[in-house]
């Protein structure tokens, strides 16, 4: 009698004491849209991640932008990412989605560079020049940094950047000022050249951007001189002062006032990043948006063409000036809540004290160094007397 009751149990056990952590396994359907037109899905890798359990689930789209997941039911996140070299493309996401039986999703996919809220930003801003033995100064050493701090390798190809118009150190109310905060007026624009996938930049990694992209140690003894022959790009104006250095690539001189590259050593003229409309060609931007005003800084005697550009279209920008000597911001709060101020006298021309910009470097929730970015240049930046670096040919 005992052997039978034993076979009995064991018999309805099999049914019915399942493992407390086995799960019933349910259909969830992941269907991607766009609003730009994809022909084919297919290159979409979908990864869904178990809140409770951390365990993850991929898999490719079909060609329609469909796939079916066999999963127990919980919490997911779900991403939708296509890459191309390495790099996130295109991207979408939704959190924290409950899955119950046989549920549907629908992710909508936009273009990576409005997929995150934080992409790029400056890093690394050498504006002022330094005094250099028996070469005086240092005229042409000013670089600066673009800084993917996102997760994802993103392309930079298509990202500009601009000086403003308007100075911060005067005391006049011009009509400049009157635009913000919609409008920021430009003297200077530039676009880093690609085919949309070319110049890849990983996650904490950044590009180097020098006015002349030469060792300038070369020919004489000058201590305080810098190598930037390794730079990844070069903003040579043709007829300027500067030399083409033919083995490093150059930006894309959308438009300038001055027929050159002119960043006030000062900090007075701050710099901006930003990306157009997709749809929108540098070209015929700024045929629609060329202006005449007269130049802040001429006593309202010169008129000359500037670029009127829309603050959303502002990724990322930095409010610089002198202490003691700034007037008015001309980037408005939605770029930068406070401005990072150096030494100096505010007078034209100031500078060459050595004085290098750079963002804050932090440690980010998985331990990894990054730069801070609170949307306040004051707190996000630091100055380091004689702190530029070399970025010597590879």
């Amino acid at each position: 009698m005992k052997k039978l009751l034993f076979i009995i149990l064991s018999v309805l056990c099999l049914y019915s004491c399942k493992d407390d952590n086995e799960a019933v396994l349910n259909q969830l359907s992941v269907q991607l849209t766009s609003d730009q037109p994809i022909n084919d899905f297919s290159t979409f890798n979908i990864l869904l991640t178990d809140l409770k359990s951390g365990q993850s689930y991929n898999q490719k789209a079909d060609t329609k932008g469909k796939a079916v997941f066999s999963l127990p039911l919980g919490s997911y996140n779900i991403e939708a990412e296509c890459q191309d070299k390495g790099a996130t493309v295109s991207y979408g996401r939704k959190d924290n989605v409950i899955f119950s039986e046989n549920t549907q999703v629908e992710i909508k996919v936009v273009s990576a560079n409005n997929a995150f809220d934080k992409t790029f930003v400056l890093d690394e801003l050498y504006f002022n020049g330094n005094k250099n033995g028996n070469y005086d100064y240092t005229f042409y050493e000013q670089y600066f940094t673009i800084r993917n701090i996102s997760n994802k390798p993103l392309f930079a190809d298509g990202l500009s950047f601009g000086i403003t118009g308007d100075f911060n150190t005067t005391e006049e109310t011009s009509e400049m000022q009157k635009l913000l905060p919609d409008v920021v007026v430009l003297s200077q624009f530039y676009t880093i050249p690609g085919n949309g996938r070319t110049h890849k930049v990983d996650p904490g990694k950044s590009i180097v951007i020098a006015m002349s992209a030469i060792n300038h140690k070369e020919g004489g003894d000058k201590p305080n001189s810098l190598d930037l022959s390794g730079a990844d790009f070069e903003i040579y104006v043709e007829n300027a002062m500067t030399p083409d250095n033919p083995e490093v690539e150059n930006v894309i001189v959308n438009f300038s006032t001055y027929q050159a590259f002119s960043w006030q050593y000062s900090g007075a003229t701050p710099m901006v990043l930003f990306r157009l409309p997709e749809n929108e060609s540098a070209e015929k931007f700024i045929a629609k948006n060329k202006d005449k005003f007269i130049n802040p800084n001429s006593f309202g005697t010169m008129i000359q063409d500037y670029v009127k550009l829309p603050s959303k279209y502002i990724i990322d920008g930095v409010e610089t000036g002198v202490i003691n000597a700034m007037y008015h911001k001309t980037l408005p709060g939605t770029v930068d809540l406070n401005a990072f101020m150096i030494p100096g006298t505010g007078m034209p021309g100031d500078g060459f004290y050595g004085y290098f910009v750079q963002r804050k470097r932090i440690q980010s929730e998985d331990g990894h160094e990054t730069v801070q970015d609170t949307n306040s240049g004051k707190d996000d930046f630091e100055m380091i007397t004689g702190g530029a670096k070399n970025y010597p040919k590879k």
